[in-house]
């Protein structure tokens, strides 16, 4: 089943998501596509998971602007399409190679081009989702600008919600502990 974080829908099958499936279910069967649930992203999520997330909601806020809903969706899932664990990459200096926060939105665009056909559109915004961290890639449509929040914002819960949910069991480990005693 596939749902984004805090949703309900499994969008394979729920009715309200049959247009944004309809939109991805290439890129869901993609075999490069589906490479990404090899690599942790943020916390526990998987770099497939976190790109879900954001597709699906860039996807939402786009069709609620009336905006490109095919472009959010599409370069949402594409979007963090570097194919490597971020967390023990060591970048070659010699090579001046930066950090990944700094250079991994170029290298998803790179391998999304060689393995896709994508608008100039898609291409802004999987180019650009790192603004401001990378302060030149500036966004120069709307769909990137939500791209840039959206990211944020699913990184954010996806890094913050298993530690809540982790201290919330230890913590009714120690109250539950203590009523017993």
């Amino acid at each position: 089943m596939l749902k984004a974080i805090g949703s309900k829908l499994n969008l394979l099958r729920d009715q309200k998501a049959k247009d944004y499936y309809y939109l991805v279910s290439d890129l869901l069967d993609n075999e490069l596509v589906l490479k990404m649930k090899e690599f942790t992203h943020h916390g526990d999520t998987t770099c497939f998971q976190h790109c879900l997330n954001v597709s699906y909601y860039n996807y939402r806020i786009c069709r609620f602007f009336s905006w490109n809903t095919r472009a959010a969706a599409r370069a949402g899932l594409l979007h963090d399409l570097f194919l490597y664990d971020w967390h023990t990459y060591k970048p070659d200096k010699d090579k001046g190679e930066r950090l990944h926060g700094f250079t991994h939105a170029q290298t998803a665009l790179k391998n999304v081009r060689e393995n896709f056909y994508i608008s100039e559109l898609e291409s802004d915004i999987i180019g650009k989702h790192m603004f401001p961290l990378n302060i030149t890639a500036v966004p120069r449509h709307r769909e990137t600008v939500v791209i840039v929040l959206v990211d944020k914002y699913c990184g954010l819960l996806e890094t913050v919600i298993p530690r809540l949910k982790k201290a919330e069991n230890a913590f009714l480990r120690i109250v539950r502990g203590r009523r017993s005693a």
